[in-house]
């Protein structure tokens, strides 16, 4: 059997690597990149008024209570903000972004909001609840691990 040169052994390692190179980045390109925000850079513009809106939660004496119960997700505003109370929900999965919801605030007289959890997948979720009432604006968010 004939010894192959230090030059054909280098040329074999130099294609091999290319080779590698090129499967990578072929299968890079293929996978989901899920970013938590599509528009992450005007969101980080105006991150300050999200700042004030969980200070302004902090001087609250009463939080927003989210509790997961017999099938169903409360979200529980305090009594003094039963009515007059705009904004949204939004139900964020972490690991795939498809899985979030969003929901306008819709409370009842008593200051609660129903979902069902039949619209969910099993695991981890981010409560983000933005609101505003009275003209002041607030920010909350919790986590939470849905099981059915």
């Amino acid at each position: 059997m004939k010894k192959l040169s230090w030059g054909t052994k280098l040329a074999m390692f130099a294609s091999v690597y290319v080779i590698g190179i090129l499967v990578f980045v072929g299968f890079s390109t293929t996978q989901d990149i899920n970013l938590i925000s599509k528009d992450y850079y005007p969101q980080g513009i105006a991150y300050q008024s999200k700042i004030d809106k969980i200070k302004n939660v902090q001087t609250l004496k009463e939080k927003v209570l989210v509790s997961q119960k017999a099938g169903v997700i409360q979200v529980q505003f305090p009594e003094g903000m039963r009515s007059g109370v705009s904004g949204s929900i939004i139900f964020y999965r972490p690991s795939n972004s498809d899985n979030d919801l969003r929901s306008d605030i819709n409370i009842d007289t008593a200051g609660l909001q129903v979902f069902e959890s039949d619209k969910f997948i099993n695991g981890r979720y981010a409560i983000k609840i933005d609101w505003k009432h009275q003209g002041e604006g607030y920010y909350q968010e919790e986590a939470i691990y849905l099981s059915k």
